[in-house]
């Protein structure tokens, strides 16, 4: 602990994965509780969002008198389930992606009842405009995913291999 309170602790990593650094907040609570200091209560990242599970979990001090604001604007709905007897289908290269799709085409013709679900997922690469917006870092990236339900299965095509 500082000259301001503040518990730092450094790591130099090979990349930016939590769990090269899980022992140096387990020692820093350790040594807070040891020397009779108070538990942690306030912590920085540059990524809080998607550091909150690691933070609370290794420094559980952090969770005590919060209230977690939920900002998923869907969380009212149920989450989407598969029936367990309807098959998920991953297919990554470009002759099996073409085969199925030539099929599925063949059986909506067939059968004009025949419904197809499509989903995309697109990838895109960002950075912020510095006031409160977003603009495009570069121009490649795309259609990374695409998903096509339909009656007897899932299938699930990864196109973009970047």
């Amino acid at each position: 602990m500082n000259e301001f309170e503040q518990c730092r602790s450094q790591a130099l990593t090979l990349t930016k994965s939590l769990s090269y650094v899980e022992d140096c907040y387990t020692s820093i609570a350790s040594s807070l509780k040891a020397h009779g200091h108070e538990a942690t209560q306030l912590m920085f990242t540059d990524n809080a969002r998607g550091e909150l599970s690691f933070h609370e979990t290794f420094t559980s001090s952090l969770k005590e008198g919060v209230v977690h604001v939920e900002v998923d604007q869907y969380a009212h709905l149920p989450k989407l389930a598969l029936p367990e007897d309807i098959p998920l289908v991953y297919y990554d290269t470009a002759d099996l992606i073409d085969s199925t799709c030539e099929s599925l085409l063949q059986r909506a013709q067939f059968d004009p009842s025949h419904r197809l679900v499509i989903g995309f997922h697109m990838e895109y690469k960002v950075e912020s405009d510095g006031q409160s917006g977003v603009i495009s870092k570069s121009t490649t990236g795309g259609c990374d995913v695409i998903q096509i339900a339909v009656s007897d299965a899932v299938y699930v095509f990864k196109v973009n291999c970047n």
